[in-house]
C-alpha cells in the first residue's frame, strides 16, 4: 500500500512538472486575478493528488484540465454569488436611509414572516438558509462546515430562498 501511494506520488510531480505552468496560465487567463489563480493551481494538484482516478499517460491532461475547469467553475460562482448578495445589501442600505417608520415597520413584519418560513424549512435547508443568510457565510464555507458538496449547499440554499421567496409573496 505505502508502495502505491509513493508511486502516485511520483506520477502526480512528473505531472506537476510538466503542466503546472500551463495550468497556472490557464486558470489566470479565465478568472483575471493571479493570486486566486495561484491558489486555484495548488488546488488542482492537491485534487489530483488526494483523487483515486487511475492516470495514464494518455488521459492524464484532460483530467488535470478538467479538474482545473471545475474549479474555475466553483470560484467563480461563488464570486458571482458574492457580487450579487454585494448588490442586494447596497440596495437595502440605500432603501434604509430613506426609510419611514411605515417601513420599518413593514421590514420588522417581513423579517418576522422569513423567521417563520425558515422555521418550517427540511433542517439541512434550515442550517444552510441560516448559515448563509444571518451568519454572513458564503457557499463554499458552508459546504466546508457541513462537509458536503458545493453543489449540494448551492441547491439547498436556491431552494430555501425559493421557499421563502414563496411564503413571504404568498401572504405580503
Amino acid at each position: 500500500m505505502k508502495n502505491e501511494s509513493h508511486n502516485r506520488f511520483d506520477v502526480v510531480d512528473s505531472l506537476f512538472r510538466q503542466y503546472s505552468e500551463r495550468i497556472l496560465n490557464y486558470i489566470s487567463s479565465r478568472i483575471n486575478n493571479h493570486e486566486d489563480a495561484e491558489n486555484l493551481a495548488q488546488d488542482v494538484w492537491l485534487r489530483i493528488l488526494e483523487s483515486e482516478v487511475e492516470l495514464s499517460p494518455d488521459t492524464a491532461r484532460s483530467y488535470i484540465f478538467r479538474v482545473a475547469t471545475n474549479l474555475i467553475n466553483d470560484y467563480l460562482r461563488a464570486l458571482y454569488i458574492r457580487k450579487g448578495a454585494s448588490e442586494e445589501l447596497q440596495y437595502a442600505n440605500e432603501y434604509a436611509a430613506t426609510s419611514t417608520p411605515d417601513a420599518e415597520v413593514s421590514a420588522r413584519q417581513i423579517a418576522e414572516m422569513e423567521l417563520r418560513k425558515v422555521s418550517t424549512l427540511p433542517k439541512q435547508r434550515r442550517i444552510i438558509y441560516t448559515m448563509s443568510r444571518f451568519e454572513d457565510l458564503n457557499v463554499a464555507e458552508i459546504a466546508e462546515r457541513l462537509s458536503l458538496s458545493f453543489r449540494t449547499v448551492e441547491n439547498h440554499l436556491r431552494m430555501g430562498r425559493h421557499d421563502v421567496r414563496n411564503y413571504i409573496s404568498a401572504i405580503a
